[in-house]
């Protein structure tokens, strides 16, 4: 019985494995007939496809023939070349399907010989009629092509066909191995019987029941293949007819487009006009083209209106300002279509955006502009040198600087004789060498003997470029900065004269920051003390210590008043014990400056008046040994004493005059002014020779007037304040004064013009250092990278980059540019006024008034109208205004208002707004300075307020500004 069991066993077990055996390989065989009939399928419509594509490229080039514009010939051949491309690439790929060796035949092979023959004629005629320039090669293109599309379409008709044909070969082919199958299933049931015979008649008897279901779920399978090959004739219908509907928007339409009914709604659109205006993902269709764009004005609605009555608009190139404020730049061609009866139906729109076209337009000019002007204004030339050819490439700033002849050209090994012999030739060897063994950098100043024969300092720059660990190539910058290196010699010349006045006048200069206890002194001022100048760790405490015991009280006092009032008197006298026991006196001069109310820093001279003031004790004694009139006045303004030349000058005895008022000596014709002069002097005292500012008269007893020179000096005596009044005659000298002074003054502007000059040439300097080197270093990197690319994405990438660099160079060149113009400029003046001016302002700020709804008042009833420079004049209101409404708060309206008035003679011009204001306590020290911002604002570049203030003092006046955060600013220009 176990055996038995055993054995049924081992009977189920080689049934079943032959069961699923033979269901696999029905299951495969069926799966494989329906791929096979799906690809048939593809295969038809593909091949019908083809039969389309040709008959549109007959159409287009009858339209290509017929239309007359060039625009619209253009487009046409435009949609040709598509056409000849699809039909082409569609032709390859039946091609190639037909090489597999399940569809060739000799028939299709026969056919497809013959179809290539012909769509090779057509293909060669469309070249023709693209390339063609003239009619009658586009009538022998057209007649070429319409002698073989009738050949080329039966041809096509017969492959697909026979494709037809291969299609119901595997369907019948499916049915016999399902017949073939089920017959093999019928058996293998049967034998299965036999084979299980009674043990398994029952288990037998439920597997036929299970064939028997299986066979309905293969009839079901069937029916559900059948209706699968129905769906796919349906598909086949279906998508012939859209390809009918799609053919007529083609041909009636350019490829960027789209199609609006005469109440201008949105039939169709292409999927470029939704990329172009980014409408992905938006139904528009029946949409109204104006709620689409509702920023469109009523002079492109009129032209919509002429287009619908049989105009055409084309337009190359035209700004669109869209709802968010950005700006496209679009072209278009729009024309009215015609439906099957000759109607106007509506209008096609064939329209492209342009912008990135236009940008990269402007910012390639641009870009190109301001390179040239910054190499040229910063005189920065580059070099390449190939070390395996030798070849030595200099731009044509660095031959300019070389001063090379046009075509003159040098080696590389020859490069380096022009470094001027010595120090500069050993050091650029050194560093070259180094660069091309490291590949170490180096940024060195040399001296170079040009072409002629010059000698000129340059900045040169190095970099290297390997190729594994072989350096292959080295490059660089090459900048003269002669000018530079001049204004250094010159500044350090003038730094070694003023150390050289402060000795002769044993005078020396120091400085103390009052926070940390810092304490800086000139040498001269070493040297005065007694102290050696490698003692660096100077403190107040240093100075004190060297104070006179005696008079260590009253300094105390008088710095911790200076501190305290925040001003240092102009005479304070005290005595000193010097390192070598020396007693000296001296005489300090300061100034106090403070930062939010505190001080921070005192600055100022110490003089040896220690000669002086024994001088002084031999006054009294000198005082009639002089040769000039002596007169000593004391606080009242009365005569203390004068001396014999004062009485043979006026005519008076001592006694006469001692007591009496110094206006005794004085006409009616200058008193009023001298006893103004007088008082003045007696208030802040110092040592003046009046003659310098004011013309004197003297008169004698008899009444007789003089010229005369008088000098004023302050004496500070037990009895007070005394002044020493020396007393000449000038008549004799009146001329050959005179032209002293004409040339005094002369020198003075001389002087004035040189410090300027020498100021602007550090501004240049210090601007071309830190705000373009590294831009221009910057930017000449990203050009070689940018020409050593061969990736487009990597390149446009390089290129925004390129832009940023320019943007942030073209700023600081401009503004320095201005700075100096401004500087060095003699401007004309003329009358402007202020209420001209302020109009064409608003003019030029009407979006941002508009935008921010900002409200100008202004009063300029006290005055209206200033002799100055009309173009500084404009950038002041331009400037004062744009920045009130750029920096507005969030939380009103801007009010901007500007009133006018006189002040001691001077036009005084206010500017007020409730802004955001600014914090002058942190920000006040530099809120004029280049570069300087204090809000984050986007367009905030920190230029306004720096070009405001050079124009005004460039015409001599002042600006001042005040300011609470969050509640405005004023500004407050005095025209001088």
């Amino acid at each position: 019985m176990g055996s038995l069991k055993s054995k049924i066993k081992r009977k189920y077990i080689q049934f079943g494995i032959a069961a699923v055996v033979l269901f696999v390989v029905v299951f495969s065989i069926i799966l494989s007939q329906i791929l096979d009939q799906n690809n048939d399928a593809f295969l038809i419509n593909k091949s019908g496809k083809q039969r389309m594509l040709s008959q549109n490229i007959a159409k287009v080039v009858y339209a290509i023939n017929a239309e007359s514009t060039f625009s619209e010939r253009q487009n046409s051949i435009n949609q040709l070349k598509l056409l000849a491309s699809e039909i082409e690439a569609s032709h390859h790929y039946l091609y190639t399907k037909f090489k597999e060796d399940k569809y060739r035949n000799d028939r299709l092979d026969s056919l497809f010989n013959v179809l290539t023959a012909y769509l090779d004629k057509i293909l060669a005629s469309c070249e023709s009629v693209i390339d063609s320039e003239n009619s009658e090669n586009l009538k022998k293109g057209l007649s070429a092509i319409v002698e073989a599309e009738a050949p080329y379409l039966i041809t096509m008709d017969a492959i697909v066909d026979e494709y037809q044909s291969i299609a119901e070969g595997n369907t019948q082919r499916l049915k016999i191995h399902f017949y073939i199958l089920s017959l093999l299933s019928f058996l293998l049931l049967f034998g299965g019987f036999f084979y299980l015979f009674k043990p398994t008649v029952r288990q037998l008897i439920r597997k036929n029941e299970d064939l028997v279901l299986a066979n309905s779920e293969l009839e079901t399978s069937k029916s559900k293949i059948k209706k699968n090959l129905s769906d796919l004739e349906t598909l086949k219908q279906e998508l012939e007819a859209s390809n009918h509907y799609n053919r007529i928007f083609i041909e009636q339409a350019p490829p960027s487009l789209a199609m609006l009914d005469k109440d201008m709604r949105y039939i169709a659109v292409s999927k470029k006009w939704k990329t172009d205006y980014k409408m992905e993902g938006v139904d528009i269709i029946g949409r109204s083209h104006y709620d689409i764009f509702p920023e469109i004005g009523e002079d492109w609605k009129e032209r919509h209106r002429a287009c619908l009555n049989g105009a055409t608009d084309v337009c190359d190139e035209a700004s669109f300002v869209r709802l968010d404020g950005t700006t496209q730049w679009i072209f278009w061609d729009v024309r009215p279509w015609y439906n099957e009866v000759g109607e106007i139906g509506g209008l096609l729109m064939y329209t492209g955006d342009i912008t990135h076209l236009k940008e990269q337009r402007e910012a390639k000019i641009r870009a190109e502009e301001i390179l040239d002007s910054t190499t040229k204004v910063a005189r920065i030339g580059t070099w390449e040198l190939d070390l395996k050819t030798d070849e030595y490439t200099l731009s044509n700033i660095t031959k300019e600087i070389l001063k090379f002849p046009i075509g003159y050209e040098v080696k590389g090994n020859d490069s380096l004789l022009f470094y001027k012999e010595g120090a500069s030739r050993d050091r650029i060897i050194k560093h070259v060498n180094e660069l091309i063994k490291t590949g170490k950098p180096f940024d060195i100043e040399v001296e170079v003997v040009d072409f002629q024969g010059n000698t000129i300092w340059v900045r040169d720059i190095g970099q290297a470029e390997f190729s594994g660990n072989e350096c292959v190539k080295i490059f660089g910058i090459f900048q003269d900065i002669s000018d530079v290196k001049q204004s250094e010699a010159e500044l350090l010349r003038k730094n070694q004269l003023l150390s050289f006045a402060e000795k002769i006048s044993l005078m020396g200069n120091w400085q103390w920051d009052v926070v940390n206890n810092t304490v800086k002194w000139s040498s001269n001022l070493y040297r005065i003390f007694g102290l050696d100048e490698s003692e660096m760790n100077l403190t107040y405490e240093t100075y004190f210590n060297f104070v006179h015991p005696n008079d260590k009280k009253k300094v105390t006092g008088f710095v911790e008043k200076s501190i305290a009032e925040k001003k240092f008197p102009n005479n304070f006298i005290h005595r000193i014990v010097t390192s070598t026991g020396e007693v000296k006196t001296v005489h300090l001069l300061g100034e106090v400056f403070e930062e939010e109310g505190a001080v921070v820093e005192l600055i100022g001279t110490c003089q040896d008046v220690t000669e002086q003031r024994l001088a002084e004790i031999k006054f009294r004694g000198l005082l009639e040994s002089a040769p000039d009139a002596m007169v000593i006045i004391n606080h009242k303004g009365n005569i203390h004493l004068i001396n014999k030349q004062a009485e043979y000058l006026f005519g008076y005895t001592v006694e006469e005059l001692v007591d009496k008022p110094i206006e005794t000596l004085i006409p009616n014709k200058i008193m009023d002014e001298f006893i103004k002069y007088r008082d003045g002097f007696f208030k802040d005292p110092k040592s003046i020779r009046m003659a310098d500012k004011k013309e004197l008269i003297g008169i004698n007893k008899k009444g007789g007037e003089f010229p005369v020179q008088i000098s004023l000096s302050p004496l500070q005596t037990e009895e007070g304040l005394l002044v020493s009044a020396a007393i000449r005659d000038v008549t004799k000298q009146k001329r050959s004064e005179q032209k002293i002074i004409n040339t005094n003054e002369s020198l003075q502007i001389l002087t004035k013009k040189l410090k300027r000059q020498n100021t602007q040439l550090a501004d240049f300097a210090h601007i071309t250092s830190h705000n373009l080197r590294a831009p221009v270093s910057n930017l000449n990197s990203l050009l070689d990278i940018y020409q050593n690319s061969d990736d487009a994405e990597e390149r446009v990438a390089i290129f925004q980059k390129l832009e940023k660099v320019i943007s942030h160079l073209t700023l600081t060149l401009n503004t320095l540019v201005e700075a100096i113009k401004v500087k060095n400029e003699d401007v004309n003046k003329e009358d402007v006024y202020f209420n001209e001016t302020l109009n064409k302002t608003k003019e030029l700020l009407t979006a941002q008034i508009s935008e921010t709804e900002a409200v100008i008042t202004s009063d300029f009833s006290a005055v209206n109208k200033v002799a100055y420079n009309k173009i500084y004049f404009e950038s002041i209101f331009l400037n004062l205004i744009e920045n009130a409404i750029k920096y507005k708060s969030k939380e009103r309206k801007p009010q901007i208002h500007l009133v006018s008035s006189i002040n001691e003679g001077k036009i005084v011009l206010k500017v007020s707004d409730n802004g955001l204001g600014i914090d002058l306590k942190r920000h006040g020290h530099k809120l004029f300075g280049l570069n300087k911002v204090f809000h984050r604002h986007p367009d905030a570049k920190g230029v306004g307020l720096f070009m405001t203030k050079l124009h005004v003092e460039s015409m001599g006046g002042t600006i001042k500004a005040e300011s609470n955060v969050n509640v405005g600013t004023t500004f407050i220009i005095n025209f001088n």
